[in-house]
């Protein structure tokens, strides 16, 4: 936080006091100080809680028999190594979604959401959310496409009248304009 911070001593304000700036805001040297007291309490606690978690881990090893022991430490191995296991697959997943979703023509950004540990999971969670987005842009597009289209190229029998024309949304009077030119004119004349 401190690095982040431009120093900018040797101006001083009105008051006397240093002004700092990060992000075009300016910080007194108090608003400073309590940011990294702040800062400074957040990992002393931090620290605090590490040290702790360590001391119980110590006293529980010290009440416990060679084999327990052994047996104990064993279990925690396995658990790290678990659990590096597990973040190693998540990783290689989320390499293999984010080329999967880039095929399907996904936006990438969406990896995070569909990424798991098993690639069976993965699979179902990315077809659901494929099928999902090619509904939702179905749907959108046919929303757009519902208005009164006009008719091309109208038959004596099938005139339209200045009423119908004015009835039609400004792109669906647009298309009939340019398609149909003469019969655009007539009516707007008439």
């Amino acid at each position: 936080m401190a690095e982040n911070l431009e120093n900018t001593q040797g101006q001083n304000n009105e008051s006397g006091t240093e002004e700092k700036e990060q992000n075009g805001k300016f910080y007194t040297e108090e608003e400073i100080q309590m940011l990294l007291q702040k800062e400074g309490d957040r990992r002393v606690s931090q620290l605090q809680k590490t040290l702790e978690k360590r001391q119980r881990e110590a006293n529980k090893l010290k009440n416990m028999s060679d084999t327990e022991r052994t047996e104990y430490e064993l279990n925690q191995r396995e658990l790290e190594l678990e659990e590096r296991e597990n973040k190693l697959i998540l990783a290689e997943n989320k390499a293999a979604c984010l080329s999967v979703l880039v095929d399907k023509g996904l936006d990438a950004s969406l990896v995070d959401f569909v990424v798991d540990t098993d690639a069976e999971v993965m699979n179902q969670k990315i077809k659901a959310l494929e099928k999902a987005f090619k509904k939702s842009v179905k749907d959108e597009v046919e929303k757009r496409l519902a208005g009164n289209a006009p008719k091309k190229n109208l038959g004596a029998d099938e005139t339209m009248k200045k009423a119908d024309l004015l009835k039609l949304s400004a792109r669906d009077l647009q298309i009939f304009k340019t398609q149909n030119p003469d019969e655009y004119r007539r009516i707007m004349k008439g």
